[in-house]
C-alpha cells in the first residue's frame, strides 16, 4: 500500500544560489564541488521520479517554498516501516531555496556543519521546516518495470543514474592526452592558474554536443577547451535499463606553470 508524505527538514543552513556557476541540471557548488540540481523547474512527478532514480547517493537540489508545502512523495508505507535494516537508508541533501536564497551546509565562516535530525511525517500535521537531510530506506527496491514507465530515455542523464557509464571510445587516458595536445594557450605571455570546467553532452551516437562554458581563466580559454572537443573522437554512449541514453559530462582542465 502506498502512501502519502509529506518531507519536512528542521535545520537550515545558508549558501548563495546566484554565486554559483550554471550548467546542465542546474549549478555547480566550488564550496561542495557538485552540482546542485534545480527543483524548482521540475514538476512534483519528476522530482518524486528523481528521488526513485537516485537512491544510495547524496544529491544537492533547489526547490521553492510553495513547491515543498504543496509536494507529495509517494512511499509504499512497507518501505518505510521494515523493522529489519531500518538504519540502513539513502541519504538525499535538498537545498531549498527561499525566493533567490539557497541553503547550504557551510556557516558563516565557511565552516562545515553536520545536519543529523531528520523526520518524516504524514500529511496531516503541519510543519514549517525547510532544509535537511531526508532518509528513505533502500532495503526495498523499485522494480525496474515500474520505473520504466516514467522515464523518458531521451532526457539528459547524469551519470552516476546510469547502468553503463560513457567511456571514450579510446579510453579516458587517451581522452585526456588528446585534449592536452591539442589544447593551445591563447595568450602564453599571460600566466594561467586553476582549472577551468566545460560541460558538454555524450549523444546516443557517441558524439559531443551541447558545449557551456563553467568556468574559464578569461582571455579565450574556455573557448579554446570547446575547440579542442568539437575535435575529439567519439565515446562510447551510456545506457540505462539496455537503452543508450544521452549524458552530461563536466571538464575540469587545470593550467600548470
Amino acid at each position: 500500500m502506498e502512501r502519502k508524505y509529506k518531507l519536512t527538514i528542521p535545520e537550515p543552513c545558508t549558501e548563495n544560489w546566484n554565486k554559483m556557476t550554471p550548467n546542465e541540471n542546474g549549478r555547480f557548488c566550488m564550496g561542495c564541488s557538485k552540482t546542485v540540481i534545480d527543483f524548482s523547474i521540475m514538476s512534483s512527478d519528476e522530482i518524486e521520479h528523481f528521488f526513485i532514480q537516485n537512491q544510495n547517493k547524496k544529491i544537492c537540489g533547489r526547490i521553492k517554498n510553495e513547491q515543498l508545502e504543496s509536494l507529495m512523495i509517494q512511499i509504499p508505507s512497507q518501505v518505510l516501516y521494515t523493522q529489519t535494516n531500518y538504519h540502513k537508508m539513502f541519504l538525499l541533501a535538498l537545498f531549498i531555496a527561499m525566493g533567490t536564497t539557497l541553503f547550504s551546509c557551510q556557516d558563516k565562516n565557511g565552516k562545515k556543519q553536520k545536519i543529523d535530525k531528520v523526520e518524516i511525517v504524514d500529511d496531516n500535521p503541519k510543519s514549517s521546516a525547510t532544509l535537511g537531510m531526508v532518509v528513505v530506506p533502500d532495503d526495498h527496491q523499485i522494480k525496474d518495470k515500474d520505473i520504466e514507465k516514467v522515464i523518458d530515455y531521451d532526457d539528459i542523464f547524469n551519470p552516476v543514474n546510469l547502468d553503463v557509464v560513457p567511456v571514450p571510445e579510446n579510453g579516458i587516458e587517451k581522452f585526456y592526452a588528446f585534449v592536452n595536445n591539442n589544447y593551445v594557450i591563447p595568450n602564453k605571455k599571460e600566466k594561467y592558474t586553476g582549472k577551468i570546467y566545460i560541460s558538454f553532452v555524450i549523444e546516443k551516437d557517441g558524439s559531443l554536443s551541447t558545449f557551456k562554458i563553467l568556468r574559464d581563466a578569461g582571455t579565450g580559454t574556455g573557448e579554446e577547451a570547446i575547440r579542442v572537443l568539437k575535435m575529439a573522437p567519439k565515446w562510447i554512449p551510456g545506457k540505462l535499463n539496455n537503452h543508450l541514453v544521452r549524458t552530461s559530462y563536466n571538464l575540469p582542465i587545470s593550467f600548470k606553470q
